[in-house]
C-alpha cells in the first residue's frame, strides 16, 4: 500500500510501514485461524461431523473458511525468499488473494441481516481503492502524455552499476532530495504490470546534451549566494544558472540482480538504449539536512543514492551544514566513478569528506583524483560504531544528524550507536534511516 493516509498521518518511512503492514497481516491471519478452528472444534465437540458437514452448505460458514484459507496463503505467498525468487507470483497471488479474501469475508457476515459489520469491509474496499487512483494521479502528474516518458540506461559492468536517466520533462512535481519513485519498464506487454521503486540519486539539467550538472531541488536557484569556499562558490554559480531550453533528468542508480533489473540490464548490456518507461511518484519524505551542523552518511552499495541526493543542497551556502562526512561500503571500485561522476566539483568542497571502503577489491587511491584530498579509500569494511562516536564526539553540542541506507545490519549497527551516544549526553544526535531492501 503506497498512498495509505496512515503514512501521511504518522510520517512512517516505507520500511517502518511496510514492517508494520506485515506483522498487522499475521496477527489478523492468527485471529482469523483462532476463530475458524474455535467454531470448528466446537461444532464438532457438540454436534458431531454430521452437523459439521450441514454447516458447510451454509453460504455465510464457508465463506468465512475460504477467507481464512486465503488469509494464511497470503502469508505463504509472501514469504522474502519466494518475494525476491519469482517476484512476478507474488504480486499476482497477492492481489488475487487479497480481493478474495475481501470478497469471502463480505459474505461471511451476511448472516448479520442488518449489515452492521459491513462497517469493517468498506473502508478496506475504499482504502485499496483510493490507493490506485492516487498512483494513478502520481503517473499522470509525472506523464503528462503517458507513453512517451524516455530513459536512457547504461550498464557499466565494472561496477555492475545501471544508469538510468529519465526524461523530466513533463513532470509536475519538483523532485526533492530522499525520494522514491516506482518505474514501469514497457518493454514487453508481457511484464507492463511490474515496477520497482527506486531512490533518486540526483536531478540534472541537460540543456545541448554537452554537459552535466547536479542541481539541488531544494535550494532556491533565483537568489544569488555567495560562498565560504571555492567549491561551495562554484556550486552557488551552477545552481543559480539556467541553460537555456534545459529540461531535468531524474538520475537512478540500480544494481542489477534477478527479475525485474535483471530485464533492464538485457537492454543495455552490449551498448545505451533508451526504454519507453513510466514514472510512479514521488514517494516518501525529504529529511531537512541542512539545518544540521554536521551531517553523517553510512550507506552500502547504492545506498549511496541517498547522500548524492542531499549532496547540492547541504553543500550550498544557504546551508547550515558545516561538516559533511559520507562512509561507503562498496563491492567494486569502479563504482566510485559512476556514482561521482558528475559531482567531482564538490568533492573539493573543504566541508565534504568521504571515506570509501571497497570490500571486494582492490582499492585504488587515484579512482576520483589524486588532487582529492578529502577522499579517503580502504580496503576493510566500515566500522560503524566507532565512526559515529568519533562524529559524536567532533560534534560536541551541536546537532548531527546519522543518515542510515544499507544492509540490515549497517542500519542496526548504525541505530544502535546513535542511540548510545544520546545515553552518552550527546543531545544533538539525530537518526535517520532510508528504505535500502524494498
Amino acid at each position: 500500500m503506497r498512498n495509505d493516509v496512515l503514512i501521511w498521518m504518522t510520517g512512517w518511512g516505507f520500511g517502518t510501514y511496510n514492517s508494520f503492514h506485515r506483522w498487522v497481516a499475521r496477527v489478523a491471519t492468527l485471529q482469523a485461524v483462532v476463530h475458524s478452528l474455535g467454531y470448528t472444534l466446537m461444532i464438532l465437540s457438540d454436534e458431531g461431523w454430521s452437523s459439521f458437514l450441514v454447516y458447510w452448505t451454509k453460504h455465510y460458514f464457508w465463506n468465512g473458511e475460504l477467507a481464512t484459507i486465503a488469509m494464511c496463503a497470503l502469508l505463504a505467498f509472501s514469504f522474502y525468499g519466494l518475494r525476491r525468487a519469482h517476484y512476478e507470483i507474488f504480486l499476482v497471488t497477492h492481489i488475487a488473494l487479497s480481493i478474495a479474501t475481501l470478497w469471502t469475508m463480505y459474505y461471511h457476515v451476511e448472516i448479520f441481516t442488518n449489515g452492521e459489520w459491513n462497517v469493517f469491509i468498506w473502508p478496506c474496499v475504499a482504502i485499496w481503492v483510493f490507493d490506485r487512483v492516487m498512483r494513478i494521479g502520481r503517473m499522470l502528474a509525472f506523464n503528462r502524455f503517458p507513453f512517451n516518458t524516455k530513459a536512457l540506461v547504461t550498464y557499466d559492468s565494472k561496477s555492475n552499476l545501471i544508469r538510468m536517466e529519465v526524461d523530466g520533462i513533463n513532470n509536475l512535481i519538483a523532485p526533492k532530495p530522499g525520494t522514491y519513485y516506482y518505474i514501469h519498464v514497457l518493454d514487453n506487454v508481457l511484464y507492463a504490470h511490474q515496477n520497482h521503486p527506486f531512490t533518486l540519486a540526483y536531478v540534472f539539467e541537460d540543456g545541448d546534451g554537452s554537459s552535466t550538472m547536479p542541481l539541488s531541488p531544494l535550494t532556491d536557484r533565483s537568489t544569488p549566494f555567495s560562498a565560504s569556499s571555492d567549491a561551495g562558490g562554484e556550486l552557488d554559480e551552477l545552481l543559480t544558472s539556467k541553460t537555456p531550453n534545459a529540461s531535468p533528468n531524474l538520475v537512478f542508480l540500480i544494481r542489477p540482480y534477478d527479475g525485474f533489473t535483471s530485464r533492464i540490464k538485457s537492454h543495455c548490456l552490449l551498448h545505451p538504449t533508451k526504454l519507453q518507461v513510466l514514472i510512479e511518484g514521488p514517494y516518501g519524505h525529504t529529511v531537512p539536512l541542512q539545518n544540521f551542523t554536521n551531517v553523517l552518511f553510512i550507506v552500502g552499495g547504492t545506498g549511496i543514492a541517498v547522500p548524492l541526493s542531499h549532496l547540492a543542497s547541504i553543500l550550498s551556502s544557504s546551508s547550515h551544514v558545516q561538516r559533511v562526512k559520507i562512509v561507503w561500503a562498496v563491492r567494486e571500485h569502479a563504482a566510485l566513478v559512476e556514482a561521482f561522476r558528475d559531482f567531482r566539483g564538490l568533492l573539493n568542497d573543504e566541508r565534504l569528506e568521504l571515506e570509501i571502503h571497497v570490500t571486494r577489491e582492490e582499492a585504488k587511491n587515484d579512482v576520483l583524483g589524486k588532487d582529492m584530498k578529502s577522499v579517503r579509500i580502504m580496503t576493510h569494511r566500515p566500522d560503524v560504531h566507532t565512526t559515529i562516536e568519533e562524529a559524536a564526539r567532533d560534534a560536541g553540542q551541536q546537532r548531527l544528524a546519522v543518515v542510515a541506507c544499507g544492509p540490515a545490519l549497517m542500519a542496526d549497527q548504525a541505530r544502535k550507536s546513535s542511540v548510545q551516544m544520546l545515553g552518552r549526553g550527546h543531545r544533538g544526535v539525530e537518526y535517520f534511516e532510508e528504505s535500502f531492501k524494498w
